[in-house]
């Protein structure tokens, strides 16, 4: 037996096709141009998305309106990446945003969080470039002559060989896109690293840990 919802549902297809010239296209026309339902629960958790009402999410979880362009972030992803959040000042006002994953942050006074794209030294130990395909590493030849006279695998800057860069929303160390890690060795040994990225960061901000005293920083 057919349920009451779904004979509802068929209706509503069949007043949409009629409504927009009787045809398939025209209603698959319709529906690109509605916003999407999206609902949540109270910590900002997506729990689904549609363009189409649901009486019954709607009376159980929180639910937040957006556009195409808006909710395009959330599509062909993991929603548990993302959370709904809601305007302080507003809250009829909602955003889409990167869940915050918390960063490790060491508390000894050398090693905090430092943003890199804050520095553009002519001096530099470190110069970091972030392109729209890579994030690339250079170490200045101050910095490998420090070296010199060093077995490379034995090269430690302030007790550590792996140096963490962190890709952040702008200027927002807590909501962290991508992390990198580069071996120092490997960067005194070959003096430049290129890292691939997948996606296109250069909006974002770039941290890391304040184990140098000075880094260049440039986005191309």
């Amino acid at each position: 037996m057919v349920s009451e919802a779904a004979l509802a549902r068929k209706q509503r297809f069949l007043d949409l096709k009629k409504e927009h010239g009787g045809n398939i296209d025209g209603v698959t026309k319709h529906f690109d141009t509605l916003d999407w339902n999206v609902w949540y629960e109270e910590d900002g958790t997506i729990v689904s998305m549609s363009k189409e009402e649901n009486q019954d999410l709607s009376s159980k979880y929180e639910l937040a309106t957006f556009t195409n362009d808006q909710v395009d972030i959330l599509q062909d992803k993991n929603w548990n990446l993302y959370r709904i959040l809601v305007d302080k000042n507003n809250k009829h006002v909602k955003y889409i945003q990167v869940r915050p994953v918390e960063i490790d942050r060491v508390t000894t006074e050398d090693f905090f969080l430092f943003q890199v794209d804050n520095q553009t030294n002519r001096t530099y130990d470190i110069r970091v470039t972030l392109s729209k395909t890579q994030l690339k590493f250079e170490a200045h030849k101050n910095l490998l002559s420090n070296y010199e006279d060093i077995e490379l695998s034995n090269a430690v800057i302030k007790g550590r060989k792996i140096i963490p860069f962190y890709i952040t929303t702008k200027n927002d160390p807590s909501f962290l896109m991508k992390s990198v890690n580069i071996s120092l060795e490997q960067l005194l040994a070959d003096k430049k690293l290129v890292v691939k990225l997948e996606e296109d960061y250069r909006t974002c901000s770039v941290f890391t840990l304040k184990l140098f005293d000075n880094y260049n920083f440039e986005v191309k």
